[in-house]
């Protein structure tokens, strides 16, 4: 371990560099490269690559570290933050277990985001040792140092108590109390200060992670064979009654969407506007119930377990009406309503939920099928290529055409601190002669301008610099950005 201290020190240093006082771009790839470098070498050196199709999540971890770069999504800028944190959890678990289980997976990733914790110590202890061969210390130079620590602190409090007991003595230590004070208020000192506690943390934080994987973590799964002479006639029950439930609500679907028959006293688009979330929430469940039920499958219990892998194809079947009419559903509220970042977030949700169906059938028919594997490869997948659609892009061109058509448009929902639909602004900004519209995007585009300052190298990012293009080419009234600060 102790030969990696002085990487993790330049890491910690060359994260201080790119992210201090900086706003998210091309430093994100810029760290995230040289961290998964080290990651793979710390691993490979120790002997803890079990598994190396674990290091595959490195390429999402890349992929989505490069949409800083490109594109300006304040939506998806905060996904990704949790989404890259989870990646890395789920590389560490891959590739260091030779094998893994979906309940596995959850309890490996709150112990790996708790359990470093008590490895502060065991770091600071071989970052102690790595110091003390580099820097060669006299045995005196170490006990003066060492006294210092303990005598410093104590001498500090002393006075402090001291200081307050007696009014002279404090007035001859007051002083002195306030020179250093003074030190403090100093904006150098403070940055200073501030830069060591950042390095500090992160030279923990990765160091903590570095020694807990290496001494504390455990390097196979435990198998444990457990006996799942469970009743099963539950689980037969709750698919049954849920199966005749469905077809009966398939049945409305089909009439009432397809068919465009409602019951008199109904609107139908009133009617077609609502539920999506509603269907969108049972699907998930109706997959969670299937997992759940194949779970318990064994040896013992293969042929009681045809009645429910019956029941649980006709389950996926009706879920995918279910998927169908909430799309449909979703569209026709787009249609009225306009678009926006949530209700398209709902659309690849329900694709998605489509396509996981493929491989919970094919598990139904092979309790053997990799299931988790399949689910992560898709939903991965999905979550990286929709961060390369440009949502803001999308969704402002949708909003923008429909206002060319029907003019509705809600312009302060596009005005959303995001530079990727900035070109399309500034179009209907040229072509709109709606002064309402012209004065509330001459606000925003001078906020924007103001906004899109990219003082450090590291920061540019591919759509703050072609927005910033964009709004030069146009005069706006600079007064009017008081107007947009204030909601005026």
């Amino acid at each position: 371990m102790s030969e990696f201290i002085i990487y993790i020190f330049l890491l910690s240093l060359w994260n201080l560099i790119l992210f201090y006082g900086n706003s998210y771009g091309m430093q994100v790839t810029l760290f995230m490269i040289p961290l998964l470098i080290y990651i793979y070498y710390f691993l490979k050196k120790n002997k803890k690559i079990n598994n190396k199709y674990g290091l595959l999540f490195m390429i999402p971890i890349v992929l989505l570290s490069l949409t800083y770069f490109i594109y300006d999504s304040s939506t998806f800028s905060i996904l990704n933050k949790l989404v890259i944190f989870i990646l890395f959890f789920l590389m560490y678990i891959f590739t260091i277990n030779p094998s893994y289980k979906l309940d596995k997976i959850f309890t490996d990733g709150v112990t790996l985001v708790f359990a470093p914790i008590a490895c502060i110590g065991k770091f600071f202890k071989e970052a102690g040792n790595k110091i003390s061969i580099n820097i060669k210390l006299s045995n005196k130079t170490k006990k003066v140092l060492k006294s210092l620590l303990i005598v410093l602190p104590v001498v500090i409090i002393v006075l402090i108590l001291l200081s307050s007991a007696d009014m002279i003595f404090d007035d001859i230590f007051s002083s002195i109390f306030r020179k250093i004070g003074d030190l403090f208020r100093f904006r150098i000192f403070n940055d200073l200060i501030s830069k060591i506690i950042y390095t500090l943390i992160i030279f923990t934080v990765i160091g903590v992670d570095s020694i807990y994987l290496l001494k504390d973590y455990n390097k196979e799964n435990i198998k444990v064979k457990e006996s799942k002479s469970k009743d099963l006639f539950t689980i037969k029950l709750l698919v049954s009654i849920l199966n005749i439930i469905y077809i009966i609500f398939d049945f409305i679907q089909i009439k009432s969407l397809l068919l465009h028959h409602v019951s008199s006293g109904f609107n139908y688009a009133t009617y077609a506007r609502q539920g999506f979330f509603e269907l969108l929430v049972v699907s998930v469940i109706n997959i969670s119930i299937i997992l759940i039920s194949k779970n318990m499958q064994n040896k013992d219990n293969e042929k009681e377990f045809k009645f429910i892998n019956i029941m649980s194809i006709i389950m996926i079947f009706l879920t995918i009406i279910i998927i169908i009419s909430s799309f449909m559903r979703m569209n026709l509220y787009e249609n009225a309503y306009g678009y926006t970042m949530l209700r398209l977030l709902v659309y690849v949700t329900l694709i998605t939920e489509g396509i996981l169906m493929i491989p919970t059938v094919m598990y139904i028919f092979n309790p053997k099928f990799n299931i988790v594997k399949s689910y992560m490869i898709i939903l991965i997948s999905v979550y990286t290529i929709i961060n390369f659609m440009n949502f803001d892009y999308l969704i402002a061109e949708r909003n923008i055409n429909r206002y060319y058509n029907d003019n509705k448009i809600d312009i302060e929902y596009l005005e959303n601190s995001a530079n990727d639909n900035i070109p399309l602004l500034v179009e209907v900004y040229n072509r709109t002669e709606d002064e309402k519209i012209k004065m509330s995007l001459e606000s925003y585009f001078s906020y924007m301008k103001l906004s899109n300052d990219m003082d450090n190298i590291f920061e540019y990012n591919i759509s703050k610099d072609r927005a910033y293009k964009e709004l030069k080419k146009i005069n706006i009234k600079e007064g009017n950005i008081k107007g947009y600060f204030y909601g005026e």
